[in-house]
């Protein structure tokens, strides 16, 4: 509908962020460069936190798509976990076989 009004080919709103129609604040790209030399530096874990709708989950697909060559990546979206469940997910994420039933 707003498409074809402002004369647009693709819907750039949808559910799923599109890491081509990310704009890059000057905070995105401050964001990004830090999480890039993070991941150069072969640091152990990196963290981005903000506000809900500014940008993190668009910013990490555009991340994705810059990611060096052998450094692994765990992206988990889902805040609501607890430790346990942030733990299996990373392992999930990295293939790192664990046993469910460990609790520490």
């Amino acid at each position: 509908m707003y498409a074809s009004y402002f004369g647009l080919t693709e819907y750039p709103f949808s559910l799923t962020p599109d890491p081509r129609f990310l704009f890059m604040s000057r905070r995105h790209r401050e964001a990004l460069a830090h999480l890039l030399y993070g991941m150069s530096d072969r640091g152990g874990f990196l963290l981005l936190t903000g506000e809900v709708g500014t940008g993190k989950t668009t910013l990490c697909r555009s991340l994705l798509e810059q990611v060096p060559e052998g450094v692994e990546i765990a992206l988990v979206l889902n805040p609501k976990q607890t430790a346990l469940e942030l733990v299996a997910s990373v392992c999930d994420e990295l293939r790192v076989p664990y046993d469910p039933g460990t609790t520490s």
